[in-house]
């Protein structure tokens, strides 16, 4: 694994306006339970996200959507590049010819149904209104359809301006990566140190994520570059890894989160070894409410009945309320459901039974 030390600049250069992205998508959406626990990191993103606030619509013209923002943060297309005046400058000396095409290409992905790519480009390049016909049945909006169809006009006016806005960032960018800076470095070094300590951690973060868990990441082919994304994590073609600054802290939460969850699942069924433990469990989940119904239907003391009862419900398996006659009781249906759930995951059962159908 080696570290970009010479582009790290420059990537985040290319990448810091997506911040105000994920700014505006926290803002829409409820927070997940895992940036509920980490928000600190989620804070922080979006104080770096406040000095772009005046260049909002234009960050937002060029990176919220896909194809036109593909077109210029293609992280390993760009990695040929050590600044972004050198990458300016290669972007400045495309024809219209490379800049259509190019753009193109990635419009044309969108349609999931189109499996011609590149007969398609040629065909749509070479015909306006077949053009427009294409991009009248593209599931977007009409914003998005507009900007494509003004762009494909003016093709190299579209460069220009991505170049200019980066232009006007930039010295907002140089204070905030100057300030990063050195947790930039301090995560790569943690991620090394992590990863050859603990070689399965990613695979551990990212179970059923196939291209990762067959990764070899002490391999010197694999490249990694920090970026101020904090938490993201980016995987591109087996040689390239975008790192958020934070993004080991968060790995570690995930593991920890679900090595809790697998703690929790043992202890149910820990707590359901008990054969007259889970007599009365059965009991209660086939309704019979009181200590002294659950005794008389097994012959056993409403004191036996009581103290496994008490187990149950410190155990979460048993929620119950008082009533003037009875103590009733019910199963935690959920908390059942989740841990069957998640010893399918545990041992695998859910692909198993997959195979075999």
């Amino acid at each position: 694994m080696q570290f970009k030390q010479e582009q790290m600049e420059f990537v985040n250069q290319l990448l810091y306006p997506i911040l105000i992205l994920k700014k505006d998508r926290d803002e829409e959406r409820p927070s997940s339970p895992l940036e509920e626990q980490l928000e600190v990191i989620v804070e922080e993103m979006r104080h770096m996200s406040v000095p772009l606030e005046p260049y909002k619509d234009n960050i937002l013209y060029f990176y919220k959507d896909d194809a036109l923002r593909m077109f210029f943060v293609n992280v390993k297309n760009v990695l040929r590049y050590h600044s972004f005046d050198e990458y300016a400058e290669a972007l400045h000396s495309m024809d219209e010819g490379q800049i259509k095409q190019r753009l193109m290409t990635n419009i044309v992905k969108q349609d999931e149904e189109e499996v011609e790519v590149e007969e398609k480009v040629q065909e749509l390049l070479g015909n306006q209104f077949a053009f427009l016909d294409f991009l009248k049945n593209l599931p977007i909006v009409d914003t998005v359809r507009w900007n494509y169809f003004t762009i494909m006009s003016e093709p190299k006016k579209f460069v220009e301006d991505f170049i200019s806005l980066h232009q006007k960032l930039k010295p907002i960018f140089e204070k905030v990566y100057a300030e990063y800076l050195p947790i930039l470095e301090k995560s790569y070094t943690e991620f090394e140190a992590t990863i050859h300590e603990h070689p399965t951690i990613l695979a551990e973060a990212f179970t059923g994520t196939k291209e990762i868990e067959e990764i070899d990441w002490t391999s010197d082919e694999i490249s990694v570059i920090p970026t101020l994304l904090l938490s993201d994590f980016y995987f591109q073609d087996s040689e390239l890894l975008i790192l958020g600054a934070k993004s080991l802290e968060v790995i570690q939460h995930v593991i920890q989160t679900r090595l809790d969850k697998q703690q929790e699942r043992i202890n149910v069924f820990k707590n359901l070894g008990d054969k007259t433990r889970y007599q009365i469990f059965c009991e209660i989940a086939k309704g019979t409410k009181s200590v002294k119904g659950i005794a008389e239907q097994l012959g056993i003391t409403s004191a036996t009945v009581s103290y496994h009862i008490n187990e149950l419900v410190l155990s979460n398996l048993v929620v119950h309320g008082w009533n003037k006659k009875d103590c009733t009781h019910a199963i935690h249906t959920e908390l059942i459901t989740e841990v069957m759930n998640g010893l399918m995951e545990d041992s695998f059962m859910t692909n198993t039974l997959e195979n075999e159908k």
